[in-house]
């Protein structure tokens, strides 16, 4: 289904006036329809993932008196490198309950942050896909979380001892690189997550478990099986490995009983030769019955998606006045910077969204239109500020044999950093990125048990060094989809904390340079910012407690962000006496080599390297693996060439060249002074490597 509808002229806006949802009945134990105000129950804030509260004691006039009330540490978890902190504390009975990167689940004291119970987390360090975990539910007397394994945990609330486990996605097999990055949603004794991997062509799904008993209630998978509507979108057997991870949480609207859930893209990423047709469900929000999963409406939002435009953000819901007459809206930002308003009732535009022709490949079979939103783009739709060397292109262009810079990028727009509806306001708050980046074609082939993907040939897409990397927070107004303010921010803002906003008119938001920062609601100037040690790439909440309003967030650093590992949580109130810390390490605002060097003097070319199992094993064409080494004065380093077509290792200040390699040459240079290395194959530029010497 395709919804494409002009503004009617007569959409003239007599009121604006936003009621909270469903504010009709009272909240209950489980109940987490109302705006939160003492508590912070659900990941989202409330299941509409409004991500504002009703408190304001921290407002404008007095959030320069805001410092550290604790900060607890939580025994190392998560500190490591590979690991991202991307969780939402959850605040219930007392409580705050923090999961990490490395998938262990800390209770905190709210008033001293003291850890009251831990459970360690027994996933296998080997297992696939990132190393995230964002955020749990409480309810029941119990703590449920999904682990990077597919396990969903239910854990004792007083004591986080377990209290049972499922595995999800059994029927993909123990070698399949079936992963989860989901937070759980809780509703009415259902449990709502969902499986990755859909980027290793793992077909996507919601699953709806018995809160009380772990079983498996339902499950709804994003490429559609034969017989099932949409299947008739996907070329021959493609569905297969359709791809359409669950990278988020959905929002849920208990009066109509409809839960929304954001959908990845389709897979292979970049090579929709393969996959001829819009590819549904994927890069779309699906709404679902919450209680039988049945199918209810859908809108796509990027039709047969071949630039890693998926929906990587959870919807928000609110009702908002149109016309004078009162609507039940969706609104879902993507990475195509653009704003997607939906009647959460039907899946009709509210504002209108236009069917656009795009640019054509036959080979890629790509969509002959897309859908544009009638109002403003929060980030450039064309590529900018472009750095020597390629071809410049806009939203939709193809990618080409020789890659092209195209704008928004596939960690562009806004990605899975969470945005916020404010009920005093009536605006939308969106942290978005405004990166450039470079899409080559690509064609992979994948092992269905082990995951294993092998880059057959093509580049695909990635950051040409020297990008810069920046971003912005936008203020949005939902009856007009128009910008309403916009300030520039030097960091990719969405990719990363997002936004959290009260009634004190005020948003709150982390940087990936350790700075917590709260900014004017009304004009998005900046008000208060705190260094709290760390990467500050998690979603920030507020709760009160004995008369005191805290706002807490946790620091522990973000992969993706470069950003500085961590494991602490902050909390702060009015007056605290907790200070700031030392400024870690920023990351780097343009695209570069990053990361740790490998230790090591051989280099191939035509692989990636897997730093799980430290060798060069994962087959990349335009790769070298390590791409980063450190060797001592006087070490000759080799590089070998295991690809199938020439390449070459040459220095960009020509210091050494190795020339044409065919596969099984090698070459090999001494490095007589320390210093740092930079080289490129001459034929393919877009490959980059680094040698530090010491």
């Amino acid at each position: 289904m395709r919804i494409a509808t002009r503004r009617a002229a007569a959409l003239l806006l007599v009121a604006f006036l936003v009621v909270p949802l469903g504010s009709s009945s009272a909240q209950s134990a489980a109940d987490f329809r109302q705006v939160p105000s003492a508590d912070w129950p659900s990941v989202g804030g409330n299941w509409a993932n409004q991500r504002y509260s009703s408190l304001d004691q921290i407002n404008a006039s007095n959030v320069k008196r805001l410092k550290g009330a604790w900060m607890a540490r939580l025994n190392g978890s998560g500190m490591d490198t590979k690991y991202s902190q991307q969780g939402t504390p959850v605040v219930r009975d007392g409580m705050m309950f923090m999961p990490t990167g490395q998938q262990d689940i800390f209770a905190l004291d709210l008033k001293t942050g003291n850890i009251a119970w831990s459970y360690i987390s027994d996933v296998d360090p080997k297992s696939p896909g990132g190393w995230r975990n964002r955020g749990v539910a409480v309810a029941d007397g119990k703590v449920f979380t999904i682990q990077k394994d597919a396990r969903v945990l239910a854990l004792d609330e007083k004591t986080g001892k377990s209290v049972w486990e499922t595995q999800i996605g059994t029927d993909l097999g123990a070698k399949s690189p079936k992963y989860s990055s989901n937070a759980i949603i809780y509703y009415d004794g259902l449990l709502y997550t969902g499986i990755s991997g859909g980027d290793s062509g793992v077909r996507g799904r919601l699953t709806a478990l018995d809160a009380a008993t772990g079983k498996i209630a339902w499950e709804f998978f994003i490429a559609p099986a034969p017989g099932q509507f949409g299947n008739e979108t996907w070329e021959g057997d493609s569905w297969q490995f359709g791809g359409g991870a669950g990278w988020m949480h959905p929002a849920l609207d208990p009066e109509l009983n409809m839960v929304y859930l954001p959908t990845g893209n389709a897979w292979p990423d970049t090579d929709g030769g393969v996959r001829g047709g819009d590819n549904l469900f994927t890069a779309s929000i699906v709404a679902l019955d919450a209680k039988t999963g049945q199918y209810r409406w859908h809108f796509q939002e990027v039709h047969h998606e071949i630039w890693d435009y998926d929906n990587a953000n959870s919807p928000v819901l609110f009702d908002v006045s149109l016309n004078g007459v009162m609507r039940k809206a969706l609104a879902h930002t993507g990475k195509t910077g653009m704003t997607y308003l939906l009647d959460r009732t039907n899946g009709e535009p509210l504002i209108g969204i236009e069917e656009r022709p795009v640019k054509q490949d036959p080979a890629q079979k790509t969509s002959l239109t897309q859908p544009f939103p009638i109002g403003d783009a929060f980030v450039p739709q064309c590529a900018h500020d472009a750095v020597p060397g390629y071809a410049v292109g806009c939203i939709f262009d193809p990618p080409a044999q020789n890659p092209v810079l195209l704008a928004p990028g596939p960690l562009g727009g806004n990605d899975y950093s969470p945005i916020s509806f404010n009920q005093k306001t009536g605006l939308l708050y969106v942290g978005a990125s405004d990166i450039n980046y470079a899409f080559g074609l690509a064609h992979e082939k994948i092992d269905p048990l082990t995951g294993e993907k092998t880059k057959l040939d093509g580049i695909g897409f990635f950051l040409p060094n020297g990008t810069k990397r920046s971003g912005n927070i936008t203020a949005i107004d939902p009856t007009t989809n128009k910008i309403v303010w916009q300030k520039p921010n030097v960091w990719p803002k969405g990719m990363g904390s997002g936004i959290m906003s009260t009634a004190g008119g005020l948003l709150f938001s982390g940087d990936p340079d350790g700075n917590f920062v709260a900014y004017d609601a009304n004009s998005g100037d900046e008000l208060w910012r705190f260094q709290t040690g760390f990467g500050a790439d998690a979603p920030a909440i507020t709760y009160m407690l004995n008369g005191e309003q805290y706002v807490a967030i946790a620091t522990g650093g973000n992969v993706l962000a470069y950003s500085a590992p961590g494991d602490a949580v902050w909390a702060f109130k009015l007056d605290g006496n907790v200070g700031s810390l030392n400024a870690p390490k920023a990351p780097p605002t343009v695209g570069a080599i990053t990361g740790v060097p490998v230790v090591a003097d051989t280099v191939s070319i035509g692989r990636n390297w897997n730093a799980d199992l430290k060798q060069a094993n994962v087959v990349n064409e335009y790769a070298f693996g390590p791409d980063n080494i450190s060797v001592p004065v006087g070490t000759s380093v080799t590089w070998t060439n295991q690809g199938d077509v020439q390449h070459t290792a040459s220095s960009d200040t020509g210091l050494f060249d190795s020339g044409l390699l065919s596969n099984g040459d090698s070459f090999s240079y001494t490095f007589s002074s320390p210093g740092t290395y930079n080289y490129f194959c001459t034929p393919h530029p877009w490959m980059l490597g680094q040698v530090t010497v010491k």
